[in-house]
């Protein structure tokens, strides 16, 4: 059933949903499911109807099946709502380029965050030395396990430094004999504020 019930003075939604302190109540759930009614109603969405669900130990709130039409506005509403996350994306990736770094994956949008992708060691390193890290001796053209450590562990630190403590999941990947791979650096997500931070590193120095 849908929730169409009058607009009350403690219906108005905290945008922080760690306000719930512990797990939201049905009232809340109810709550919840208002005011995304009214605000899907705002943005021309009247089709799309949020209902309670559940019972009183799993409230939930559900969505009823929508058309493309619909489907396809809340799509726009929902990345203009992103556009400043998708431009901070692209910055990014142009910020990158212009370093040369072609071989860089384009970093792309998920889960309100800027995720990266896989990049070889050398990449890294010219990422590293370009965000301020002191140059190092040559790699070679296949680095080992101590070179490629000593890049992640460069990496890192320039990271931080040029993004005023920012973090980045790491992973270091070593060459395999069994798959054949060579080794490589997963360079993890970034929160938004992080990204813009390595963006003007990268436009204006480390």
């Amino acid at each position: 059933m849908s929730i169409t019930r009058e607009r009350l003075p403690g219906d108005q939604m905290p945008r922080n949903t760690t306000l719930f302190r512990s797990r939201p109540t049905r009232q809340e759930t109810a709550t919840a499911a208002s005011a995304l009614e009214r605000e899907l109603r705002a943005a021309g969405l009247s089709g799309l109807r949020p209902a309670l669900g559940g019972d009183d130990e799993e409230p939930h709130v559900t969505l009823n099946g929508i058309d493309a039409v619909t489907a396809a506005e809340l799509a726009r509403l929902l990345r203009k709502g992103m556009r400043r996350t998708y431009k901070i994306a692209s910055d990014l990736h142009a910020a990158l380029l212009s370093h040369g770094l072609e071989d860089f994956p384009t970093p792309y949008v998920h889960n309100a965050s800027i995720h990266l992708g896989d990049v070889s060691v050398s990449t890294a390193d010219r990422l590293a030395l370009i965000l301020g890290a002191p140059p190092q001796p040559d790699l070679p053209d296949l680095p080992d396990w101590p070179e490629a450590q000593q890049v992640y562990e460069r990496l890192n630190t320039a990271f931080v430094k040029a993004t005023r403590g920012g973090f980045m999941d790491m992973h270091l990947h070593p060459y395999c004999q069994r798959c054949d791979h060579d080794p490589a650096i997963t360079l993890g997500e970034l929160k938004v504020r992080t990204a813009r931070r390595l963006v003007t590193a990268l436009q204006y120095g480390a």
